[in-house]
């Protein structure tokens, strides 16, 4: 009993170093910034750039990026955030301290309607996405985000009050 107490406690004490060793060389995918531009206005198809920041110690790996833009039909958000469609534009490797843009756009104009409640500021402009990665462990990670446009003086997107998170 004890030399299986003293082995499990030699784990533990091995792979502590290492798993801290991993987190923080590895690399951290996160959104920098995101601009929308226009003119958001009916018939018109917006478009934002979004800028994705590695700012680990070590490159993100196969990193793939999907992305979805949609006009929200309400100020308040669901418990879980829509299914995104499964295309993916491969990145390839992001370097530390590298900054990469990624373009989105609605896939459709803008109707009248829409774009007289975006004007009331009651229905918003919302991107999701996913960010995964391999850090240079070869473990997978996943950053997920939300950013709305409510503002249409300014062309910058904001963080949701859900959905963002880096793994």
């Amino acid at each position: 009993m004890l030399l299986a107490f003293i082995l499990i406690g030699a784990s533990i004490m091995l792979f502590m170093p290492r798993s801290t060793q991993q987190t923080s060389e590895r690399a951290w995918i996160t959104v920098q910034g995101a601009t929308i531009v226009g003119p958001l206005i009916q018939h018109n198809v917006p478009r934002a750039t979004i800028l994705f920041h590695n700012s680990g110690r070590s490159p993100a790996l196969s990193t793939r990026i999907r992305l979805m833009m949609t006009v929200w039909t309400s100020n308040k958000f669901p418990d879980r955030p829509p299914q995104l469609a499964s295309d993916m534009e491969r990145v390839g490797e992001i370097r530390p301290g590298s900054v990469v843009s990624q373009a989105v756009s609605l896939r459709v104009p803008l109707t009248d309607v829409q774009g007289i409640h975006l004007e009331r500021k009651d229905w918003f402009i919302v991107t999701l996405g996913v960010v995964s990665y391999l850090d240079i462990f070869g473990n997978s990670h996943e950053t997920t985000l939300c950013l709305i446009w409510r503002d249409p003086s300014r062309a910058s997107m904001s963080p949701c009050e859900k959905w963002n998170e880096a793994d």
